[in-house]
């Protein structure tokens, strides 16, 4: 534990100025166990640490982490007992990327707030049911499912945001769903990675992954190709666009898949508004046969043809592509014997 904090109060200081990296002084040990004892709970032991040795409340991800004070939001019903156990566990809730159960709904028990995300998002740990010292994504009066950070706990996660921040990601916008590693490690995860939850959390990263490798094209290309779960593929689409014109380039090869939402967004990324309309690059013109630019209506891509062709109910026979085998319930992989 010594030398993981020891790491974090190193990258603290290694920080720019610019980003005024300043975190509220430690709390004591007796300020610490009087919460655990009003509540009836113990934090977890990596959470307990950062607080007691690096500091509480201040510098980290979206409006930075909140104060002890406000452990437990007073302006929502975010929380029932903290001693009730968050119902979810780790990589439990990817069923329900695909409708086929919910979320749950408010409040949720076992569970402080650590970072304000601003409007209804907030940033949980779990203290306590399966998925206890885990970090968890929520939205307060949503139906919008909860989802896990992939980081093992508090220090690994506070650790990422450093690193990211230090290795200048474009954008920290979606860092509740990225993952830790560089890109050999990446690429491994989203090319065989056993949980849906985990490819995807890798092909997030890559959308903002500074500096990628020339081979990382044909990586994510592969991976589309191979996806058992419609999710990851559509984030995967994401991941091809932010490589720029080469990346979108490959995108035709989505509006063969059998699922429409995907077809959808592959249509949508493939696209760009412009004061004259909608504007396809010429490469992409040349693969789906529409026009490069065209004055279809430009105040949104749902209206052009491009669009409704890929978004209709079936890709049609000339355009069908063969389905992966279905991952389970959780979005792993079938076993291949």
């Amino acid at each position: 534990m010594d030398d993981r904090i020891a790491r974090i109060q190193a990258k603290l200081a290694a920080l720019p100025p610019t980003e005024k990296a300043v975190l509220n002084p430690v709390l004591t040990e007796q300020q610490v166990s009087g919460f655990e004892d009003l509540h009836g709970i113990r934090l977890p032991e990596e959470f307990r640490q950062f607080v007691t040795r690096i500091g509480h409340g201040g510098y980290g991800p979206a409006c930075g982490l909140l104060s002890m004070d406000r452990w437990i939001p007073r302006r929502m019903a975010v929380h029932a007992k903290l001693t009730d156990p968050f119902p979810l566990a780790p990589d439990s809730y990817v069923s329900a990327w695909s409708g086929d159960e919910g979320g749950p709904t408010l409040p949720f028990p076992g569970t402080i707030a650590v970072v304000w995300g601003g409007g209804a998002q907030y940033t949980l740990l779990v203290v306590t049911g399966s998925g206890r010292g885990r970090l968890v994504e929520v939205f307060t009066g949503s139906d919008v499912v909860p989802h896990f950070h992939t980081d093992a706990d508090f220090l690994a996660w506070y650790e990422r945001w450093l690193d990211f921040t230090l290795a200048g990601h474009d954008d920290l916008t979606w860092f509740s769903h990225q993952m830790a590693g560089d890109e050999p490690e990446l690429v491994d995860t989203l090319l065989k990675g056993a949980w849906a939850t985990r490819r995807n959390a890798a092909a997030y990263t890559f959308i903002t992954y500074p500096g990628p490798s020339a081979s990382l094209l044909d990586v994510l290309a592969q991976a589309l190709s191979t996806e058992p779960h419609p999710v990851v593929r559509t984030t995967i689409l994401r991941a091809l666009q932010a490589q720029g014109e080469q990346g979108r380039d490959l995108l035709p090869a989505a509006l063969a898949d059998p699922v429409p939402d995907v077809r959808c967004l592959a249509a949508s990324l493939m696209t760009t508004n412009t004061r004259q309309g909608i504007r396809l690059s010429s490469s992409l013109s040349r693969a789906t046969g529409f026009t490069a630019h065209r004055r279809w209506p430009s105040t949104g891509t749902a209206s052009s043809p491009l669009k409704r062709w890929s978004c209709q109910t079936s890709p049609g026979p000339s355009r069908a592509r063969a389905a992966p085998d279905r991952a389970d319930a959780h979005g792993r992989r079938p076993t291949v014997t």
